[in-house]
């Protein structure tokens, strides 16, 4: 299919995913993004920055693909991506010297428990990135029996941290249960393929598959049924959020819109990447299986690629965070993200 007729079929899917019931807007919001941006003058675009996670990389394709196909500029923006680490990405977005960026939910929950200004308002992925991985057949099923192994991690920071303390924790169990063995180079998987390391932590759309190129199968142990963690998502300033609802509804809306199409045709994704990261066409086959894994764990294919806010799994993962004594409950969960652009889900979730 054209480009240009896919991305028409991609418009059609976000006005029926608007109504989606699974979304429930909250009272007075917007039912989705509207076509410009409020106070943008006919043939003049709105500069706006947007900061992505510190290494330019294939997952970050929506946005690359946004941009170079005028998702942005169609709705009066002309967006410049650039790559932060998560402390400088929050300070920046809270300060207001960056529009957007997209972070770690987790790391949203410390933020804002201390004092920083900054809101998540749109799912980028609606299940957990991060995963305990390991060579197939080897992974527990059940956290209480991590129990004792070696688990190599990059340290002791950021969301794989945070999903390996909620595994232990929903086993009854403390890092002082298991070895812990820090990879501050993120080289994890060769303390794995070299035996160093029973488990490791890693994110489910990259680390299996470059252990799969080196021969090994994996299983991996999730925290979706056991200790729900909300996923990645955009973040804004409580400022601009106050200030212009209407440019968020925009970004979400574009974002969405590159993400659907991409769904659809991932080989789309993959060009914009190879555009805004030449070095990915050096292994082109594994960009692709990165993103389409990628596009696995945005939502279940159709309906749950839709950017609402899953409050449950938010009110679980704040549970979490609180027992695990990374947040004191200072802030109430409701305000750590804001359902004015897409809404929420309203469906229970479970923890073991």
């Amino acid at each position: 299919m054209p480009l240009r007729s896919l991305l028409m079929a991609v418009v059609l899917t976000l006005a029926l995913t608007a109504c989606l019931p699974s979304a429930s807007p909250s009272p007075g919001s917007s039912a989705g993004p509207s076509s410009t941006v409020s106070g943008s003058l006919a043939g003049e675009l709105r500069q706006v920055r947007l900061l992505l996670g510190f290494r330019p990389d294939v997952q970050f394709a929506p946005f690359y693909l946004a941009q170079q196909e005028g998702f942005f500029a169609d709705a009066g923006l002309e967006v410049t991506i650039e790559h932060a680490d998560a402390g400088e990405l929050i300070r920046l977005v809270a300060d207001g010297q960056a529009e957007f960026g997209v972070a770690d939910a987790t790391d949203v929950l410390i933020a804002r428990t201390s004092g920083i200004p900054i809101k998540y308002v749109s799912t980028l992925y609606q299940f957990f990135p991060v995963a305990l991985i390991g060579p197939a057949g080897e992974v527990p099923s059940d956290p209480a029996d991590l129990a004792g192994l070696r688990i190599g991690t990059p340290g002791r920071f950021g969301s794989s941290w945070h999903a390996l303390l909620a595994l232990l924790d929903a086993g009854g169990l403390t890092v002082d249960d298991v070895a812990i063995r820090e990879y501050p180079q993120f080289n994890q998987v060769e303390g794995l393929l070299n035996g160093d390391v029973d488990l490791i932590t890693g994110f489910r759309n990259n680390e299996p598959l470059r252990l799969a190129a080196q021969g090994m199968d994996t299983d991996l142990l999730t925290v979706d049924d056991i200790a729900p963690l909300p996923g990645p998502g955009i973040i804004v300033s409580d400022e601009l959020l106050a200030n212009d609802l209407n440019l968020v509804n925009h970004v979400a809306g574009a974002t969405l819109q590159a993400q659907l199409a991409i769904a659809h045709e991932p080989e789309i994704g993959l060009r914009a990447a190879v555009v805004a990261v030449p070095t990915i066409a050096e292994d082109e086959a594994t960009a692709l299986a990165v993103l389409e894994a990628t596009i696995a764990i945005w939502g279940e294919a159709g309906s749950g690629i839709n950017g609402v806010i899953n409050e449950p799994v938010w009110r679980s993962g704040y549970q979490i965070m609180l027992d695990l004594g990374f947040i004191d409950g200072s802030v109430p969960v409701d305000d750590m993200f804001d359902v004015q652009v897409y809404g929420r889900v309203r469906l229970t979730v479970s923890r073991r």
